[in-house]
């Protein structure tokens, strides 16, 4: 599995050319999908897949959808509580966020600052986090504007 940081894909964009674009995209479909890297982090954590749902919040099915492949862009917020659920590092969750392509957590926005803070805190309770994005007039994790949860 070719794992290529983004700083190392940004080099090889300098380098190619307009007719070679798409040996560059074949090479960026080899990257691994969220499914095989929550498999490969689960091993090396020893975490199952029913721990990683029983802490994040998400249901049973939806999480399953995302965690075996058949949901491969899950919203932004239910991947930020499988992160939660499996205790990623920041490094880590951030990653997943990119294969997802969903936004990375940003420092410059509050809620996604706070949420940084008790990552790096190593505080993964989702009830806690929540509570503590309550407090600062922040959108919890799962609740969208329209008010449906995870």
């Amino acid at each position: 599995m070719n794992r290529q940081s983004t700083e190392e894909l940004n080099e090889t964009l300098k380098s190619t050319s307009c007719s070679s674009f798409s040996d560059y995209l074949k090479q960026l479909q080899t990257a691994p999908s969220l499914q095989d890297y929550f498999s490969i982090y689960m091993a090396q954590n020893g975490i199952t897949a029913a721990q990683i749902i029983k802490n994040s919040g998400v249901s049973k099915s939806y999480a399953h959808e995302i965690l075996n492949g058949r949901k491969t862009h899950p919203s932004r917020d239910h991947l930020l509580a499988l992160c939660l659920g499996a205790r990623m590092d920041l490094n880590t969750t951030q990653h997943a966020l990119r294969i997802a392509q969903q936004g990375e957590l940003y420092a410059k926005v509050p809620r996604d600052a706070a949420i940084m803070m008790h990552i790096n805190r190593k505080v993964w309770n989702l009830i806690e986090i929540n509570l503590f994005l309550e407090d600062h007039g922040l959108e919890t994790i799962g609740k969208s504007s329209s008010g449906s949860e995870i």
